[in-house]
């Protein structure tokens, strides 16, 4: 009996040869002490002894485990050595609990970690669970004959659902650890896991499925094209009308010149070839600029089928735009990385070599939970958000819990993995059934049956977009518009309004800036005819900075504010020669007069 506290829990072979009786050999073999050692024989002398040769044979014994629901251990008669040979030839340490364990009930430690395991609430106010992991414990339960009582992992939302059944498994109080658990180093330690799946960390970020019909204008070309061709129409201008006069010195000159040059080119693009002023290309002498101008010419037709083909595919298909799915389009990007404080995710990304993966995480935002990390990617304003996670719990999040508002706001999981992981169930280390459990799960696995359980999980649990079960075909992906002869709507010819809106805005402008220009003008001119009544000479409308002087040295000052012409320079007014030279004699001769009465009097 005191076998079991030398040998200890083993998994390995073991042969134990006992001095005992056979009776207390039987009674260690059906007690709890024998079960921590499965692969385990007894050899014990018999109490029979044989007459013909006087010797006593020995007896090899094993056990049969899980004979019953409660755990029970049974006695059991391998052979027996006699003549130096075995009396039946048999495997001594043949594979146990081969047909089951009998209904003993296995006690799983369960936390919420869709699909894998998902928590659900009954009518009743009663908690069920569901998702993929839960298919295989009930699949082995079947195959196995054991009866399955979850216990939910204490401190789940606290600790993370993968840490707090690694906790619950290292104090040995449960058979089986289920949530999603991915297989890293650090856990090696907690337990044994057997993989049945695949999963990655991935990133989840806003995208939507078309893009906006406004951009119908500008989006048949990229702004590289739009750079391009605004650079040529700019050389154009300069290249033809150097080739014609061989000098830009009129262009300098005259830079009217320039804005027709611009009109001639644009008449290219509609095929205007009405313009036959003085100096139109139309009427060069020059070869080489008849030439340049029908190659010109060709270029433009060809620009310009290609844009109004371009224009009529963009608002009768859908285009989708590009989206998020690898390292360097968030760097380029701008994004912020949000990740979980907890379950591993804040440790394993320390250590990385990657100089890409690196810059990106360098400052992550760690979120308590999934919801919040959707949240903040939903709700992203000046600089746009990703969350980094489990890849089918995104998936299963966004296809469950997320409403579309419009074909602009929806959500995309990148296709690159950042990183991929095991997915497996974990065992503890001297578990006896860990063999028994292995075995089924690598059975399930190796037919297919996984796969089908998550496409069953998909189908019962995840929604479409509109908030319907999915339909079979819904792996897919964003699928195309079923393509029909249909006549555009407003909606569809909004950005040729928006062009049309934004040229009257822009002339309203203009207008609005010659009206007050006009206007300033006006006050202007009526500011100096006021200015004007208070002048010294009351006949003369013409504006003067200063009135004519009554002093007594009025002649000399009025000769000489005639002679300089102040104010006939500063005048506005468009009188005639004629009238200028009466007014001018006109006050000389009162000056005149002035001063003849002046000395008269001394």
């Amino acid at each position: 009996m005191r076998c079991q506290n030398y040998i200890g829990k083993r998994k390995e072979k073991v042969v134990v040869v006992a001095k005992s009786s056979q009776w207390r050999v039987k009674e260690f073999l059906a007690s709890e002490n024998s079960q921590d050692i499965p692969n385990l024989v007894i050899i014990a002398k018999s109490d029979q002894i044989i007459r013909d040769t006087g010797e006593s044979p020995y007896i090899l014994y094993t056990h049969n485990l899980f004979v019953d629901g409660l755990g029970s251990s049974k006695p059991m008669v391998l052979t027996s050595w006699y003549g130096g040979n075995f009396t039946r030839p048999m495997n001594l340490f043949r594979p146990k609990m081969r047909h089951g364990v009998s209904g003993h009930r296995f006690v799983i430690s369960v936390a919420h970690q869709p699909p894998f395991v998902i928590k659900q609430q009954t009518n009743n106010d009663e908690q069920e669970y569901e998702g993929i992991e839960i298919r295989l414990i009930e699949l082995l339960a079947e195959m196995y004959n054991f009866t399955i009582d979850y216990r939910e992992a204490p401190n789940a939302k606290l600790l993370g659902a993968a840490e707090a059944v690694l906790k619950t498994i290292e104090t040995n109080t449960v058979n089986l650890g289920l949530a999603g658990l991915y297989i890293t180093d650090d856990r090696y330690n907690s337990g044994t896991f057997e993989w049945h799946s695949e999963d990655c960390a991935a990133f989840v970020s806003l995208t939507s499925t078309a893009l906006p019909r406004y951009r119908a204008i500008m989006g048949p070309f990229r702004w590289t094209v739009w750079l391009t061709l605004t650079l040529v129409y700019m050389f154009s201008i300069l290249l033809f009308s150097f080739s014609d006069k061989l000098t830009l010195r009129h262009l300098i000159t005259n830079p009217e010149e320039l804005e027709n040059l611009f009109w001639y080119m644009f008449g290219t693009f509609t095929n205007c070839f009405t313009f036959t002023g003085k100096n139109s290309w139309t009427k060069a002498d020059k070869l080489t600029t008849k030439l340049l101008i029908g190659i010109y010419w060709m270029f433009t037709i060809i620009i310009t089928a290609c844009y109004t083909g371009s224009i009529i595919a963009f608002v009768t298909l859908p285009v989708f735009p590009t989206v998020v799915d690898t390292i360097d389009q968030l760097i380029a990007g701008r994004f912020d990385i949000g990740m979980l404080d907890k379950g591993g995710w804040q440790n394993w990304f320390h250590n990385l070599t990657d100089a890409r993966s690196k810059k990106l995480l360098q400052q992550p935002d760690y979120v308590p939970n999934v919801e919040s990390g959707f949240k903040n990617v939903t709700k992203a304003f000046f600089w746009p958000y990703a969350f980094l996670g489990s890849r089918e719990q995104l998936k299963y999040i966004a296809k469950t819990n997320f409403t579309i508002e419009g074909k602009r706001n929806l959500l995309h999981i990148s296709s690159q993995c950042f990183a991929t992981y095991k997915v497996g169930i974990l065992i503890p280390t001297d578990s006896v059934y860990k063999n028994l459990v292995k075995r089924g799960i690598r059975l399930a696995f190796e037919f297919g049956l996984v796969d089908k359980m998550k496409s069953d999980v998909e189908w019962k649990m995840m929604r479409s977009s509109t908030g319907k079960l999915l339909a079979a075909n819904s792996k897919t992906g964003l699928r195309f518009l079923s393509t029909e002869d249909r006549a555009l709507t407003l909606d569809d010819t909004q950005g040729m309004f928006l062009l049309l809106g934004m040229g009257f805005l822009i002339g309203g402008g203009i207008l609005m800036s010659e009206w007050f220009g006009g206007c300033l003008k006006l006050c202007k001119k009526n500011s100096d005819g006021s200015s004007s009544g208070n002048s010294s000479i009351p006949s003369n409308p013409r504006f003067h900075e200063r009135q004519t002087p009554r002093a007594h040295n009025l002649k000399s000052e009025s000769i000489e504010h005639l002679i300089n012409g102040d104010s006939l320079v500063e005048s506005t007014d468009s009188h005639s020669e004629s009238n200028y030279s009466e007014e001018i004699s006109k006050i000389f001769g009162e000056a005149l007069q002035n001063h003849v009465s002046e000395d008269d009097t001394e």
